[in-house]
């Protein structure tokens, strides 16, 4: 017997199909539409900026589907910026990788030197260049705009929204919701999958009975919720988000239990706490029993906030059938060694979970590549992914 759904539904449903059309979706041909009209069109998120807290501090972040490297740095002036990691010389990349802090950026090729708020300050033998003008030839600007920590640009040469008017409704509703927090782990793995089934493999919770019960057979939904149904589904525009449902009657290991006992609870154990300490968009229903959140962020990006801890999930198409995916965790700032085995101990945890989501991914490529299957079906539980398909195909359609 199939239990009633406790799933609160929100927004408008009506351009939403639970029969998408799949076996274009994952060919060439398709893929380089979705280059050109969704990516270089879209507000993609690329980093997590909490960390550059000084001026001059950068890290270097790649977006494969436009083939850029990125170079996001704090200026004197404080402000945030992202440049094309290109020496204006002769095309090399400017830096290398990674992160630090500079006081300038010297090409290691003919040694130009750049500002941090991208100005050319320092041309080597300029007598050799007649006519160069050094306000001409600084770092090529990318348009951004810092959301909650999170750098957000936009490739088209004139934007179409703003980010404002890209994020609708939330752009207002997670204030302050990552204060206080640092990373605790950073993963990538390069899977040979399309970037949407990436995307939809974390954007429903009906997987997790199956998937996860060698790792965390209980975390979510309990004896009054058997099939896990979220506590709550929203749609919109250019993004979709639910709640899930812990199970209050979670068996801790006994490691969680005496981890958790002398730190913050973490993933796979959640805490009750004082719902009006959240803001609004964080478990938006403020349903009792919540565990954690998935908002999807059209095009790739999926952030999880939970009560002590949150994700950032990117999945980056490098071509139609394969698929970088970034996931980052963050917790708060260890202030004794128990905050630091436990966070040891989520980060094990939660590496071996999102293990077991990887491992769907190339099998369903591969099985879809041979064309046999024309489409796929979606419940009301996969609202997330029919909001996904309905964006993709209206940003499609605009030439």
């Amino acid at each position: 017997m199939q239990s009633q759904s406790i799933t609160v539904f929100k927004g408008d449903q009506s351009r939403l199909r639970n029969v998408v059309p799949i076996a274009e979706r994952v060919t060439p041909a398709f893929h380089a539409r979705e280059v050109e009209r969704i990516f270089r069109r879209s507000w993609l998120v690329v980093a997590n900026v909490a960390e550059l807290t000084e001026p001059g501090s950068y890290l270097v972040t790649d977006v494969p589907p436009l083939k850029a490297s990125l170079l996001v740095v704090r200026g004197d002036d404080g402000q945030i910026r992202a440049f094309h990691n290109i020496c204006r010389h002769r095309g090399d990349k400017l830096v290398r990788d990674g992160a630090g802090q500079r006081r300038a950026f010297t090409c290691s090729f003919h040694a130009w030197t750049f500002a941090p708020d991208g100005r050319l300050i320092g041309v080597t033998d300029a007598t050799q260049f007649p006519g160069l003008n050094r306000d001409d030839y600084g770092l090529v600007p990318v348009r951004s705009e810092v959301w909650e920590d999170m750098l957000f640009v936009n490739f088209d040469p004139q934007p179409r929204e703003t980010l404002a008017e890209w994020l609708g409704d939330i752009y207002t509703q997670y204030h302050g919701f990552s204060v206080g927090r640092v990373k605790i782990s950073d993963h990538r793995v390069v899977l040979k999958t399309n970037w949407n089934l990436a995307v939809n493999a974390f954007c429903e919770g009906y997987h997790n009975l199956y998937i996860h019960k060698n790792t965390v057979p209980d975390y979510q939904g309990g004896s009054s919720n058997p099939n896990r149904h979220r506590a709550y589904i929203e749609v919109g525009r250019n993004f979709a988000r639910y709640s899930a449902h812990g199970n209050p009657k979670h068996k801790a290991t006994p490691a969680e239990g005496l981890l958790y006992g002398h730190s913050r609870p973490m993933f796979p154990s959640f805490t009750h706490f004082d719902m009006d300490a959240l803001p609004p968009g964080v478990n938006p229903s403020r349903f009792e029993q919540w565990a954690f959140d998935i908002v999807h962020m059209v095009p790739n990006f999926v952030l999880g906030p939970q009560a002590n801890t949150h994700s950032m999930m990117w999945f980056w198409p490098i071509d139609h059938e394969t698929t970088d995916i970034r996931v980052q965790r963050f917790a708060f700032r260890s202030q004794r060694p128990s905050d630091r085995i436990a966070q040891a101990h989520s980060r094990v945890r939660g590496r071996e979970v999102l293990r077991e989501d990887l491992a769907t991914m190339e099998a369903s490529m591969q099985a879809l590549a041979s064309g046999a299957l024309p489409h796929i079906v979606l419940s009301q539980q996969e609202l997330l992914i029919q909001n996904h398909y309905r964006a993709a195909d209206e940003m499609l359609a605009v030439d």
